[in-house]
């Protein structure tokens, strides 16, 4: 009886490890499918349609002459009008039909939508498209937005943090500096509430005259007293550059209310950690003399964020925000960035924070080098790494499709596609 069952748990093991193949076959052919798109090789792309193929768009284009003929002229410019990645790729047992749905991004980074396409396995192996067509409309559109609310959240010695909110979900994400964060991650709202929130004198949070508070340790104390504000249980706590340091830190203390983590392009874990950032001359704009007006700080700080130029105009401005100008926000970080370089996670630290953590780090970032994010997925005991090729520290701006389709995947319960688990 034990080697029948032995047979039965292999057959299942090789079954299990063969549909994952052919998803990952599937999965990089729709990868391949859009990078078509996006290099404007119209040939290439149409070489993945098959002959009886039926699109779906405002009209049925049944055969590929008519999706040739309807989707030629979304090669006519020189940038892709939209873009699109795999988020959830199944096929059926015996690997001849797959599944892909994922979503969709208009030129300036927006979510509008989401797609789902049918692919059929060839005799020599090649997955072909046969149906493609919209999945679910974008949460984020006004038609099918979800509740809304903001205000302040007072912290308990008194400060207060400006807060948005969105969806209805009971899983909850918390994202700090909203005021940067929240138009790009209430996309997710068809999937999570997403609570988004400003740090102490930052943003549309409440200016201090004295800066004694201004900490890292602070800023773990402040997400707490959001969490509690909302009565959340269990959050996914979502923290960019210093706060990917932040959240780890939060978890760390408060294991029991974190679900799962995402870290976008953190900060090294410690400071005597030496990694060496990216430092080509390729941000498309020249040092200012100066950078006294917000504007002209951008400027600067827009292209230094991206790893495409052309991708600096899809970051919002908070030029009209007080705490933003760049006389308070170099006082601001005079204060902060010591408590930050100080905070050294010891092993014992680390191990609390056993929960999954998806770390997301771009191999062009200028601000927080990208082997600190290899080192945090090698340094906590339940993490995965997602390499983001040629973004920078705006991860999610430069490639929005591939950010927000790994993160949606990941609030389901699942690895992403394409995650490495960093060894030791």
């Amino acid at each position: 009886m034990q080697k029948v069952v032995a047979v039965l748990l292999a057959l299942l093991a090789a079954t299990s490890a063969f549909a994952q193949s052919h998803a990952d076959e599937v999965r990089a052919g729709e990868i391949a499918f859009a990078k078509a798109f996006a290099d404007r090789d119209s040939a290439k792309f149409f070489s993945f349609v098959l002959d009886d193929a039926t699109f779906l768009s405002a009209k049925t284009l049944a055969g590929k002459a008519a999706v040739v003929e309807r989707w030629s002229r979304f090669f006519a410019g020189p940038v892709a009008p939209f873009s699109w990645t795999p988020e959830r790729v199944v096929t059926n047992a015996a690997g001849t039909i797959g599944l892909s749905t994922g979503p969709v991004f208009d030129a300036n980074a927006h979510h509008i939508g989401n797609y789902s396409s049918i692919w059929l396995r060839q005799p020599d192996g090649a997955w072909k498209v046969l149906f493609d067509g919209p999945g679910s409309p974008a949460a984020c559109l006004a038609e099918n937005v979800e509740p809304f609310t903001e205000g302040d959240v007072v912290t308990d010695d008194g400060v207060k943090l400006h807060f948005q909110k969105i969806g209805s979900s009971p899983v909850t994400l918390i994202v700090p500096f909203g005021a940067m964060l929240f138009d790009d991650f209430r996309a997710l709202a068809d999937v999570a509430t997403v609570i988004s929130y400003d740090p102490r004198n930052r943003g549309r949070s409440a200016s201090l005259d004295k800066l004694d508070s201004v900490t890292i340790q602070q800023d773990v104390k402040d997400f707490e007293a959001v969490r509690r504000h909302f009565n959340v249980d269990r959050v996914i706590p979502v923290g960019w550059s210093y706060l990917g340091k932040m959240v780890a830190m939060y978890a760390s203390e408060h294991p029991e209310h974190v679900a799962r983590v995402v870290q976008l392009a953190p900060v090294a874990r410690n400071a005597s950690l030496k990694f060496a950032a990216h430092t080509n001359d390729d941000s498309g704009v020249a040092a200012k003399a100066s950078t006294d007006t917000c504007a002209a700080a951008w400027d600067v700080t827009s292209h230094q964020l991206v790893g495409d130029p052309s991708h600096a105009s899809r970051l919002r401005s908070t030029c009209e925000l007080a705490n933003e100008a760049p006389a308070r926000l170099d006082r601001h970080f005079n204060q902060l960035w010591p408590s930050i370089v100080a905070v050294d996670l010891s092993p014992t630290q680390l191990a609390k924070i056993a929960m999954p953590v998806l770390t997301i780090h771009g191999t062009f970032d200028r601000n927080a080098p990208y082997d600190g994010g290899r080192d945090w997925a090698r340094a906590l005991p339940n993490a995965r790494l997602l390499t983001v090729p040629h973004a920078a520290h705006a991860v999610w701006i430069d490639e929005p499709a591939v950010v927000f389709a790994a993160i949606r995947q990941f609030l389901r319960g699942e690895w992403p596609m394409g995650v490495e688990r960093v060894a030791n």
